[in-house]
C-alpha cells in the first residue's frame, strides 16, 4: 500500500487526525493527511473534498467541489501550491540514507571529516 498526501477540504471534527498523521493544516477548513489511497473515499464523506497527490505527483479528487467557494484566496493558493508538490526535488548525497548507515555523510560534512 503506497502512502501519498491527502488534503481535505471541509471540518473533520479531528476525526481524521486519530487515524492519519497530519502534515499540513490550514485552519478552519484544510487539513493534510499522510494516508493510503484507498483512504479518499472516507475523507471525502460528510460533504468535504478529499484531494490525493501520490509520490509520483498524480492527482485525484472525490467529494464536494463546491466547498472550496467558502475558501478565502490564501486557502484556494495553498490548494494549488499543495496540487504543485515538491515532487521535482534535486537528488542530495545521503538522501534517504539512515542517519546510522556507515556510508551516510551529511551534506554539510567536509571529506576529510572536519
Amino acid at each position: 500500500m503506497e502512502s501519498t498526501e491527502i488534503l481535505v477540504v471541509g471540518d473533520d471534527g479531528g476525526a481524521g487526525e486519530v487515524r492519519w498523521p497530519v502534515v499540513a493544516r490550514v485552519p478552519p477548513w484544510i487539513t493534510v493527511f499522510r494516508a493510503s489511497a484507498e483512504s479518499l473515499r472516507e475523507l471525502s464523506g460528510g460533504g468535504r473534498l478529499a484531494i490525493a497527490r501520490s509520490p509520483r505527483g498524480e492527482i485525484t479528487s472525490m467529494g464536494d467541489d463546491a466547498i472550496v467557494h467558502r475558501l478565502d484566496e490564501g486557502a484556494l493558493l495553498f490548494i494549488e501550491a499543495w496540487k504543485s508538490g515538491l515532487t521535482r526535488k534535486s537528488p542530495r548525497r545521503g538522501d534517504g540514507r539512515n542517519w546510522g548507515d556507515p556510508e551516510f555523510r551529511p551534506p554539510d560534512q567536509k571529506p576529510n571529516g572536519v
